[in-house]
């Protein structure tokens, strides 16, 4: 007699003669959230045609405990004029600053000062606290900061003085804007007549309100003798390599699109200066 094994002997036989089930393929890796960092901007992007060389300069001496204000301004609307009475403090107007021998550029004999710049104009070197300056009819805009003897500034917020003031009589050198809260470029170096005897560097300086650069990817588009820089990082810089003779430059504030910044003076329009051979 044949025998009949239980269906349950037949289920169990027919399940262990198949294959198991392939792995479940692993977990596509969870999205990386966070983002990664913008490569940093070169402090200088340089025409591919120049001729001559701008680097940023050496670190400068410091004084962390500089500071400026402005105690009195006593505008004289009859004499178109304005006293001022400064105070300063951990700087001293007149010394010589100690790097002074060997930054390698024009120096001061009459030592250190303040940078007086009304409405973006050349600026006036001020070797005492006290002085009066004369005044524009309508809105004038003095910026005013601790200046090192070889005119370099001092870019920490404790030693620069904005202030607004004005005059009989109508005035468009200042323009509009809001110099307390707009991003504002104030031109200051070069200026003047140099002497290559004196350093073979040219120092190119500005000041910046409101900005850093970095802060909104803004730019300065320094344009030397018709050649085109990139600056992108606020810091005092070296002319190298300039024959004797007259040169140009001219600084505009760009944003990150390469558009002028709207403000009065973001474009200090072209500034003259001379290399003498003596």
């Amino acid at each position: 007699m044949k025998k009949v094994f239980p269906a349950l002997s037949l289920l169990a036989l027919a399940a262990c003669s198949q294959p198991a089930p392939p792995p479940a393929p692993p977990a596509p890796p969870a999205p990386d959230t966070v983002a990664a960092a913008p490569p940093e901007r070169p402090a200088i992007v340089a025409p591919a045609d120049a001729k001559i060389t701008l680097v940023a300069a050496s670190p400068a001496a410091a004084f962390p405990e500089a500071s400026l204000r402005l105690d009195t301004l006593v505008p004289d609307a009859k004499a178109m004029k304005a006293a001022y009475k400064f105070g300063v403090t951990g700087f001293d107007l007149k010394a010589q600053t100690p790097d002074a021998a060997t930054r390698g550029c024009a120096n001061s004999k009459d030592g250190q000062h303040i940078h007086f710049i009304l409405n973006n104009k050349p600026y006036i070197a001020e070797y005492n606290a006290d002085f009066t300056e004369k005044a524009e009819p309508g809105r004038n805009v003095v910026l005013a900061f601790l200046s090192r003897s070889y005119h370099e500034s001092l870019k920490n917020n404790g030693s620069v003085v904005l202030k607004e003031f004005t005059m009989p009589g109508e005035g468009l050198a200042a323009g509009t804007g809001d110099f307390s809260r707009d991003p504002s470029l104030f031109y200051s170096r070069p200026k003047g007549d140099y002497k290559k005897l004196d350093g073979d560097k040219i120092l190119l300086d500005f000041y910046l309100l409101n900005t850093d650069l970095a802060d909104k990817e803004y730019s300065i588009r320094a344009t030397i003798d018709g050649m085109v820089w990139t600056i992108n990082k606020w810091d005092a810089y070296m002319i190298e390599g300039l024959e004797l003779g007259k040169h140009t430059v001219r600084l505009e504030l760009l944003d990150k699109d390469g558009n002028l910044v709207p403000g009065p003076f973001n474009d200090s329009g072209v500034r003259e200066f001379n290399y003498l051979g003596s």
